[in-house]
């Protein structure tokens, strides 16, 4: 094993020793703040927007491009074999969570940069997770002055410049409780009323299946939770649905809100929930690609997952999502990543941090 794949592991046996997650995102409470201003290679910029959501930033000389890792994890869950927090390496893969997603990135650049990496600008942070995204917008409105950026996400070392937008909410529906033998039931229930409402929605996400972009076919539709009721022998007054949508680069999200009827009126009401662009966001790749020449990387297939790379993207940035790791194995028990991929990634990363 080559001494920075050693130093590496050694980084990452620390993240994931920090227990940064998302829900409940005590960040502070972790120990991660502490540990990183502990490092006597880096000078970390440290902003708290509350609620558990810090920006650590630090840089050195005069880089050209951002690098962005989010260092929150999901919840452990259960089903795990070992103790999610503590590294373990076993047949060539280390196990723990964010190991993958996106632990293995962050150990990859304090190891390039405790080793003497000249230029670079490195953005932390710690709300990725909970689909709020405060610390990437919070910075991108400081307008810093770089040519690209780089999102770190489980790419398999391979720069994704196209994946899908998304789109979530809540559709609630009222009704006029009562006892259910009043045949007004078919038409004052809240969950009937729910369950028409849904039915032409899937209808519409179908009728979008001839759509693509870049690869990418139709919009992804998901009625994700469905709450509502209280007896079988008394009509719901209330009910709601909590859905999500992931659009394809260029497509209108109102559009798309409008066509599967989410909206407000005597009857029912709609909430917004996270909202945010596809990658890239203006639809034009040619650019993206030019980037990821410059940068010598291998170019991805188009991805069904969102990154906050689209969120750069909006703001008028080159921005592409490039890191270790297979997203098949995040945000599911036993995590792990292949060692092979650390250190392809220590060597990618020392070519493009620049």
């Amino acid at each position: 094993m080559n001494p920075d794949l050693d130093l590496c592991l050694y980084h990452l046996k620390a993240l994931v020793g920090f227990d940064t997650s998302n829900p409940p995102r005590k960040t502070e409470e972790s120990g991660l703040i502490e540990y990183l201003n502990s490092l006597d290679f880096i000078d970390p910029q440290i902003q708290d927007h509350g609620e558990g959501s810090f920006n650590i930033f630090f840089t050195k000389g005069s880089p050209k491009y951002l690098v962005n890792v989010h260092l929150d994890t999901v919840p452990a869950g259960d089903g795990w074999k070992s103790n999610p927090h503590e590294l373990v390496i076993k047949n060539n893969k280390a196990y723990g969570l964010g190991v993958c997603d996106i632990k293995g990135a962050a150990a990859c650049i304090l190891t390039l940069i405790e080793n003497g990496l000249s230029d670079y600008a490195i953005l932390f942070s710690t709300d990725e997770e909970a689909g709020q995204s405060t610390c990437v917008k919070e910075y991108i409105k400081l307008r810093p002055g770089f040519e690209g950026v780089i999102v770190a996400e489980p790419t398999q070392n391979m720069a994704v410049i196209c994946h899908r937008g998304i789109v979530t909410g809540t559709q609630e529906f009222f009704g006029q409780a009562g006892h259910s033998s009043d045949r007004r039931a078919m038409t004052d229930n809240a969950i009937h009323k729910l369950t028409h409402w849904s039915e032409n929605a899937l209808k519409v996400a179908q009728s979008h299946d001839h759509s693509s972009f870049e690869g990418l076919s139709g919009i992804a539709f998901n009625l994700g939770i469905i709450e509502g009721g209280i007896k079988p022998n008394i009509i719901a007054d209330h009910a709601q649905v909590k859905f999500g949508m992931r659009p394809l680069p260029g497509q209108s999200h109102d559009d798309l809100l409008h066509e599967i009827n989410a909206t407000s009126n005597n009857d029912s009401k709609f909430t917004k929930g996270f909202i945010a662009p596809a990658l890239p966001s203006s639809g034009d790749i040619k650019s993206l690609e030019l980037f990821v020449d410059e940068l010598d990387l291998n170019l991805s297939p188009p991805v069904n997952f969102w990154t906050e790379a689209s969120l750069f993207s909006e703001a008028g940035y080159k921005a592409i999502v490039f890191g270790p790791g297979d997203i098949a194995d995040a945000h599911q028990p036993n995590e792990s990543i292949d060692i092979d991929q650390l250190d392809q990634a220590l060597k990618n990363f020392k070519k493009i941090i620049q």
